[in-house]
């Protein structure tokens, strides 16, 4: 089960943080309601935050996470 750490959302994109207990992960999820588009990742504990604030720079370089 995840516990949502952090949300924020503005000009239709929603970025969620969470924290999965059980795998003892981190993940962020992207959300753009005006494409579409949409994507989660696992990133370090230690990236978090700037996982947060800049989600597509660990797109493509981080596992994405399973749900």
């Amino acid at each position: 089960m995840s516990q949502e750490l952090a949300e924020r959302a503005e000009a239709g994109i929603v970025v969620r943080l969470l924290w999965d207990e059980p795998r003892d992960q981190v993940i962020v999820e992207y959300r753009d309601d005006r494409n579409g588009d949409q994507f989660s990742v696992i990133v370090p504990k230690s990236q978090a935050l700037s996982a947060f604030h800049h989600p597509n720079a660990y797109r493509a370089s981080r596992p994405t996470a399973i749900k």
